[in-house]
């Protein structure tokens, strides 16, 4: 299943399935701004571990929305907590929920040391999360997806040890490439950045959100909203005229690192996959090693 994955992510699988037996704890990190499409697709409940969701960039994320996330993971029986991955509040917040999992007998008896395996697709937020909890910097951390390529464990002073390892993605998160990319947990290519903006804009206006885009709601359409806020940021061409490519590649860049405010796409509830059926397409993708 994993064969036509690239090869530093059909390694992060292999690891899952060596070290899992010796594993207390998943800790599956998704994108607060989206939730279920930022998730693996039941990936960690097939695990058999007690599972945490744990909703990164909950600093992007309207409040009241990701409130009513927490509540939807509860009712069915799911452990969920809102993160800031930088701040050390929510590294401990969540220290103390791994440390509240029971161990078994059998693991009592060998051990009393808690192991959690941090999972998630990339750019997601774990090594900041786990930088973090260790009050240290103990994984690499940068703002774009596969930066992590190697397996480690990492010791923290509370006798729990996490397993650091890279982003991983199933064929439904390949198949919402173009989505995903909106939130950069899915590297850009050779993305068409005005077909990327004229997407989010649709899809904005699908969810309810278009009126936090700075500007849009005084525009008459996508191409009079970027070539407006070309003129507004004085993006200009040769002879003055709008540079509309670099005012969609700035509306991008904001968009992304959350720079027209906090924002939820996926509200909890909404019918998500059909709306983003009328704005990407679903023809899955192949993505080389290359771009990860």
């Amino acid at each position: 299943m994993t064969q036509s994955l690239p090869g530093h992510i059909r390694k992060a699988f292999k690891s899952i399935d060596r070290y899992l037996p010796v594993i207390d704890i998943v800790v599956e990190l998704v994108d607060a701004r989206m939730p279920s499409a930022s998730r693996l697709s039941g990936y960690v409940d097939k695990l058999g571990k007690t599972a945490i969701v744990g909703l990164a960039k909950s600093d992007l994320a309207e409040s009241a929305e990701t409130r009513k996330w927490v509540k939807s993971y509860e009712k069915e029986g799911i452990l969920a907590l809102p993160l800031d991955c930088r701040k050390k509040k929510a590294a401990s917040d969540l220290l103390r929920m791994i440390a509240s999992v029971p161990l078994t007998r059998q693991t009592l008896r060998k051990r009393r040391i808690r192991r959690a395996m941090i999972v998630g697709i990339p750019n997601v937020g774990k090594s900041t999360l786990i930088n973090s909890m260790a009050g240290r910097a103990a994984a690499r951390t940068a703002n774009k997806p596969g930066l992590t390529r190697n397996v480690q464990w990492i010791k923290l002073e509370n006798g729990i040890e996490l397993l650091d390892l890279p982003g991983i993605l199933d064929y439904a998160s390949l198949r919402r490439g173009d989505l995903l990319r909106l939130i950069n947990t899915m590297p850009t290519g050779e993305t068409d950045s005005y077909a990327q903006a004229k997407q989010m804009l649709k899809l904005m206006e699908l969810v309810g959100n278009a009126h936090l885009i700075e500007g849009y709601g005084d525009s008459a359409g996508h191409d009079e909203f970027f070539a407006d806020y070309a003129l507004k940021r004085n993006f200009l061409a040769k002879g003055g005229e709008p540079d509309v490519f670099r005012a969609v590649n700035d509306i991008m860049k904001r968009f992304t690192n959350g720079g027209f405010g906090r924002m939820t796409i996926e509200k909890a509830g909404m019918e998500f996959d059909k709306i983003c059926e009328e704005v990407f397409c679903s023809q899955e993708e192949t993505l080389s090693n290359e771009l990860f």
